[in-house]
This record gives C-alpha cells, sequence and structure tokens, in this order.
C-alpha cells in the first residue's frame, strides 16, 4: 500500500497581507534577477531538500518545485515563532529578508514519458532544517517561493501542493551561479538584523524576497567541463591530503577559481567552462597550498588534515 500523500496548508493570509510587491519593492527585486559580470561570481551545485508537486494554472501542466540547500547562500535573521507571527500581523512593512535563488524553468519526463516541468530553489541550510521543523516558517516560506516563482517565471500554480515523502528531487538538480557580492550583502543585511525601513511603503507588508543574481546550468547539457582528479595521501606524510587536477585548457592559476572549505573542494574556471564540486574524505585545516604546472597543466593541492 503506497503512502498517503502529505498536502501543504498554507495559510491564504500570509499571502494575501505579506506577498504584494510595491513598485520600489518590485525594482529592487528586479536587480536581483539581472545578472553581471562585473563583480566575482561562483557556481554552486545544492543538495537534494524536499521536493513540491503542483499543477500550472491553464495547462494542467506538472510542476515538480525542488527546495535544495547550499551553505554558499547566508540563512535570514534567525527569528521566533511569536516574532514571525508579530511582523505578518502588523501593519508595518515587513523586513524579514529570506535569502534564496530560483533556477530556470526546465522540461523533465516522468515515469509515463509525459512532459513535467522542475524548478530548484535554493536555500541555506540552517534555514532548511527550521522550516522542515516548523510548520508556521514553512507555510511562510513556502508562500514566498510560489510568489517568487510568479515574479521570476511568470508561473502561477495551483493551490494543491504536495510534499513528495520518498522522493527529495525531481530531475537532476541545476548547477547556480550567484554573484559573491550579493552573498556579502545578504549576510551584511543580517548582521545588522535591527534596521528599520527608512521610507515605508503605504500598502499591506511583505516579505522581503532576496533572490540572488544566478545562471543555471544543468549538468550534462551544459557545456560546463568536470575535470579529471585523484584525492590521495603520501605514505610519509599521513596528516597531508594531496589533491591534483587536470585542466588542459588552461593557460595559468590567474583562470581559475579556488575554493577549499572542510570537508569540500570548490573548484571554477569562467573562461575555459571548468567546473568541480567535491567533498572531501576527511576534514581539512585552513593550511592549504596550490600550486598549477603550466608545462603538466595539473593543478595540486597540499591540504593539511584535522587530527581526529
Amino acid at each position: 500500500m503506497s503512502p498517503k500523500p502529505v498536502f501543504l496548508d498554507v495559510d491564504s493570509t500570509i499571502v494575501e497581507r505579506n506577498l504584494r510587491i510595491t513598485k520600489n519593492e518590485e525594482e529592487e527585486f528586479n536587480k536581483f534577477l539581472t545578472s553581471t559580470e562585473e563583480y566575482p561570481s561562483k557556481l554552486i551545485k545544492p543538495i537534494p531538500g524536499f521536493c513540491i508537486k503542483t499543477k500550472e494554472v491553464g495547462t494542467d501542466t506538472k510542476v515538480f518545485v525542488n527546495i535544495c540547500q547550499t551553505d554558499a547562500l547566508p540563512p535570514p535573521e534567525d527569528l521566533s515563532e511569536s516574532e514571525l507571527t508579530r511582523l505578518c500581523d502588523s501593519d508595518e512593512p515587513c523586513n524579514f529578508r529570506i535569502p534564496l535563488s530560483i533556477g530556470e524553468v526546465r522540461v523533465e519526463s516522468d515515469k509515463k514519458g509525459v512532459d513535467a516541468k522542475a524548478i530548484d530553489v535554493a536555500i541555506n541550510p540552517k534555514f532548511f532544517l527550521k522550516i522542515e521543523n516548523t510548520s508556521l516558517f514553512k507555510s511562510f516560506f513556502l508562500a514566498v517561493v510560489f510568489e517568487g516563482l510568479s515574479d521570476k517565471h511568470h508561473m502561477h500554480v495551483t493551490d494543491e501542493r504536495i510534499v513528495l515523502k520518498n522522493r527529495k528531487a525531481y530531475g537532476n538538480l541545476q548547477l547556480h551561479r550567484i554573484q559573491q557580492r550579493e552573498i556579502d550583502e545578504k549576510i551584511n543585511a543580517i548582521n545588522n538584523k535591527r534596521e528599520i525601513l527608512l521610507e515605508p511603503e503605504s500598502g499591506p507588508s511583505k516579505p522581503k524576497i532576496e533572490v540572488l543574481s544566478s545562471t543555471s546550468y544543468v549538468e550534462g547539457v551544459s557545456d560546463v567541463k568536470t575535470p579529471e582528479y585523484r584525492l590521495f595521501k603520501k605514505l610519509n606524510e599521513v596528516n597531508v591530503l594531496y589533491g591534483e587536477f587536470k585542466l588542459p585548457n588552461l593557460p595559468d592559476a590567474n583562470q581559475i577559481t579556488l575554493d577549499v572549505g572542510e570537508d569540500r573542494i570548490v573548484l571554477e574556471s569562467k573562461k575555459y567552462k571548468y567546473f568541480l564540486d567535491v567533498f572531501l574524505p576527511c576534514d581539512v585545516s585552513e593550511n592549504v597550498i596550490a600550486s598549477f604546472d603550466t608545462k603538466s597543466k595539473i593543478l595540486t593541492i597540499k591540504m593539511s588534515t584535522k587530527s581526529t
């Protein structure tokens, strides 16, 4: 016997009272959707979270919204349930910001070969846990998500929305390119979380939908290349992890962006279309040395491992 579907009960007053975009806010929203290459950016690959199934109004086409996670995005202000309720009930403009990245709409085929639409929405993992454990925040967040889909993609879906129990994502998750400038701005805004809007607009309040400028890539379809690599240790250096990455088209190290985290390496060259996001077999410290051999075209990374 198959499990019963889980239906979302979203408070309609949240949508009616909080999701009307005023003129200035619409201009601000559109700015977030405009991607430029003037600022540093990076590709991120979200990890699956949960999937919502619904249908598009007018066409009856199935729509799958993948709610995913990435630590490249900052969490919103850490509000309590009572604080969120107070903000929703207030007549003042709501200044609760939710940083998220909405991917492009793509077509995926279901089990019967029927085309369906899929979209990925990425948020911070800490906030993901919060909406998973708190129904009020989940309802509020999903209202924001579907309003964001309406604004960015002009997509309107029915109110019948089902959380799939046995599926964390529908189709292959996309890569998102996000400007580092915007991430920094969102972090600064959250750190200054008690900031008051100086020019509140009249009319119903709404949450600030922080959609970061992004370009989405579908793995296997785009021209982004995954470089060959290997991770290894030497017998005489048991506390050191080495990584070698083959980049045959790269002329020098200036054409690559490298981010080594505690348990992850993200490597990218926008000009030569290389991208790799790989988790490490062990945690590493901040002591990292990287060098690129222009003859062999191999990038070598030396990482000190953390003692367990």
